[in-house]
């Protein structure tokens, strides 16, 4: 169903069940590529971003996050008990962003704090509409300041990889706008979550964590089996774009519907055993935890940079961690980390 043609976007329905009222945040909304369905539209948002945030232009960004998390982690306090949201999962995704945009590192708490307050959309829950409107408004306010400041002074950053990708008539400079906001209004949340739910999952392991530290190589294919066996996404919305059947189902067009990744993901006649966690999973299928096809996530590989190189170095600098306390919420969409306290014991 993810990569069924007949499927399109279903955020436009979920913006009418928040009851976004007219103004900035819904015209954003509207214009940015959530609303758009399969299509020349949307391929033409896509293609710089994909070319952008490619594999092989994502790993280019390895270094910089590798700085990022090594210069957080320095900072987080030893042999005492730590909120690891607070310290670790939140500024990790919020201090790469702010390194895209050329923005100071002090400024990555607001966007941890407002790509947390956006992505509310998803609870469906009107009453949370005009903190959800108010934090956009902030957005789009930021985003045109420092693609102002990139004019001004264009750099070696994305943004402004971005500012020339408008200047060379491949989206508008509207469009330019919506990437920078949707590249904040994405970024911590997901990224904050699926960081905290890798440490659990592997510290929980003190032999897969030890492994790790041995072998580096293998973080990887650890990180993978996280998303496997507990992804960021149990689900993604879509909407039935004509009258569908689906395995003997009728689905009426303008239906939503959910893609349950989660049970995808522990179905044993693709993954044997599938509540084991295992780190021999090859040719087995690629997890579906950033979607599929032409509305799959395309900041997926920086993403999984920034989970690998933060197991990187946990596992090298803390041989000894201690999960404190750590506890999970599912939406039916996504899982979220609501607390996440450890105790880390260094080298020496």
């Amino acid at each position: 169903m993810i990569l069924d043609r007949r499927f399109g976007t279903g955020h436009p329905k979920l913006m009418h069940l928040l009851g976004l009222p007219e103004g900035r945040a819904l015209n954003y909304k509207r214009e940015s590529i959530s609303f758009y369905n399969r299509g020349d539209k949307r391929r033409k948002l896509r293609q710089p971003i994909a070319r952008l945030m490619s594999p092989h232009a994502s790993e280019a960004f390895r270094q910089d996050i590798k700085d990022v998390v090594a210069d957080i982690i320095s900072d987080i306090p030893t042999h005492t008990r730590v909120d690891l949201i607070e310290a670790l999962c939140d500024p990790t995704p919020s201090r790469v962003y702010c390194y895209w945009v050329g923005a100071d590192k002090g400024d990555a708490s607001y966007i941890a704090r407002t790509s947390h307050t956006v992505q509310q959309v998803h609870t469906r829950d009107p009453e949370k509409t005009p903190e959800i409107v108010e934090a956009f408004e902030s957005l789009l306010d930021y985003a045109d300041a420092r693609i102002a400041a990139a004019r001004e002074a264009p750099s070696d950053n994305l943004i402004s990889d971005l500012v020339r990708a408008a200047n060379n008539d491949e989206f508008t400079d509207d469009d330019l706008r919506n990437w920078v906001i949707k590249l904040a209004e994405a970024n911590t949340d997901n990224s904050s979550h699926q960081i905290a739910s890798t440490i659990i999952e592997l510290a929980s392991r003190p032999a897969i964590w030890q492994r790790l530290r041995e072998d580096p190589d293998a973080i990887p294919i650890a990180v993978n089996e996280v998303m496997r066996i507990h992804p960021r996404s149990i689900s993604t919305s879509r909407e039935a774009l004509e009258d569908v059947e689906i395995g003997g189902v009728h689905i009426a067009k303008g239906t939503p519907v959910f893609a349950n990744i989660g049970a995808a993901h522990w179905d044993e006649r693709y993954y044997p055993e599938p509540e084991k966690f295992s780190l021999e999973r090859a040719g087995q299928p690629a997890h579906l935890n950033f979607g599929g096809g032409v509305f799959s996530c395309l900041g997926r590989y920086a993403i999984t940079i920034e989970v690998e190189e933060v197991v990187r170095y946990m596992t090298q600098t803390f041989p000894r961690i201690r999960l404190d306390k750590a506890e999970f919420s599912h939406s039916p969409m996504f899982t979220n980390v609501t607390d996440l306290h450890a105790t880390l014991a260094p080298l020496s």
